[in-house]
């Protein structure tokens, strides 16, 4: 086998494991807080340390009817932001194993 077929399928599955990991932090770390703090939200968190809280956005109700799609995803907490990611994570090496599988390489 040569070294070309193996090195993509090398890059597929560093691509399946890092996106959904790199999505997630984009989300929680820096889209969330910074739309939440434009819209005038409140944060809110659960838990008592750095590592098991959870933190979430509350808006006004003007706020809530000008923006709705944007305050029902940023009412949305970073733990299930991060479930999203983990079974995208998940679907994505499904997806491939699949793709690898019918084609006839190695997963």
């Amino acid at each position: 086998m040569s070294a070309g077929p193996r090195r993509r399928h090398s890059i597929s599955f560093l691509l399946c494991l890092v996106g959904p990991l790199a999505l997630g932090v984009l989300l929680n770390a820096l889209m969330h807080p910074g739309l939440a703090r434009s819209l005038g939200g409140v944060r809110h968190s659960s838990g008592a340390s750095v590592r098991s809280s959870d933190t979430w956005w509350s808006f006004e109700a003007a706020v809530s009817e000008a923006h709705p799609v944007l305050t029902s995803f940023l009412n949305t907490s970073n733990g299930a932001v991060a479930m999203w990611a983990l079974g995208l994570y998940v679907i994505l090496l499904a997806v491939r194993w699949v793709f690898l599988r019918f084609r006839g390489g190695s997963a």
